[in-house]
């Protein structure tokens, strides 16, 4: 459904978004598409749109989990402003957003009492706490990944031309509300064994990556931005996630091919496109190295709407 009303649109997302204020950046003009489903426990929506803010205030009703699914967006943090691969609301706090460009994007919010309930029956525990995980999720754990890749094959299957049937949903929806709970309860703040805030440097170099992921991208770039040498860079991209900037960036374009090909159509977008979007020139090279991080083929990902 299209909206040229930013009030209209407000109203529409209500039922799984809550009160949101959703404005045009200045010196645009609003336009955007969405299409929405609801289960028992999650609320998903796709939404693309020009420039615009978005705007919440502190709410109790569910943890959102914001995916770009084309260029990054800025969220707002304690007053601080930073790139977003991917960001996780946590209860109580506010939501602070800016795409600066044409943007295309994925929600799930988690309903709060569902994911409680289910958070007591899968732990068997009487208490839980939600609010230490990263709000930054990251393919580079294996509990962040995961719950990316739910939520992605969720939306796929809610959209899928074939019909679903109610079984496969009802477990599809339990595998999302199990992400979830694993990720809540993972070392979050931990990235492989690096331990803390990641220092300002490497934080400067993760931003830069997840603006320019379609751009050329050289080590000296990084090193220019982060204002530290590039063995100091290659050594903190080391600490925390095992691998150096380059094959970091190389998996960054793997996950947000990865997402594109999952949301787009078929009839309007090809996985050579996609692939070159991303800078791999080598389509062939491309279904490889996708094969091994996904467990399946581009064009098995794309076919999935």
């Amino acid at each position: 459904m299209r909206f040229n009303n930013p009030e209209e649109f407000e109203d529409f997302l209500k039922p799984v978004g809550g009160d949101v204020s959703i404005r045009p950046a200045i010196g645009s003009f609003f336009n955007a598409e969405i299409s929405l489903k609801k289960l028992d426990a999650v609320g998903l929506f796709s939404v693309s749109a020009n420039s615009f803010k978005v705007v919440k205030e502190p709410q109790e009703d569910f943890y959102g989990l914001t995916v770009p699914l084309s260029a990054p967006f800025t969220v707002s943090e304690h007053g601080q402003y930073k790139a977003s691969s991917a960001y996780l609301l946590k209860l109580g706090h506010s939501f602070d957003c800016t795409a600066k460009r044409k943007c295309h994007f994925l929600v799930c919010n988690f309903f709060t009492d569902q994911v409680h309930d289910y958070s007591q029956r899968a732990l068997q525990s009487d208490t839980q706490e939600f609010s230490a995980f990263n709000p930054d999720v990251s393919f580079f754990t294996q509990a962040g990944s995961g719950l990316l890749r739910s939520v992605a094959r969720t939306w796929s299957d809610l959209n899928n031309k074939t019909a679903v049937s109610k079984i496969a949903l009802k477990e599809r929806e339990d595998d999302l509300l199990a992400s979830f709970v694993m990720y809540s309860n993972e070392d979050i703040n931990v990235g492989g064994s690096f331990k803390g805030v990641a220092p300002y440097h490497l934080r400067r170099a993760e931003e830069y990556i997840c603006e320019n992921l379609g751009n050329p991208i050289t080590r000296d770039q990084l090193a220019e931005v982060s204002c530290c040498s590039i063995r100091t860079l290659s050594r903190s991209f080391e600490k925390k996630y095992g691998i150096g900037p380059m094959a970091f960036i190389k998996q960054r374009r793997l996950d947000a091919a990865y997402l594109e090909l999952l949301s787009a159509k078929p009839d309007t977008t090809t996985v050579t496109q996609v692939a070159i979007n991303y800078g791999f020139a080598h389509t062939g090279k491309f279904a490889i190295e996708y094969g091994k991080a996904f467990g399946e083929s581009p064009s098995t990902s794309l076919a999935r709407w």
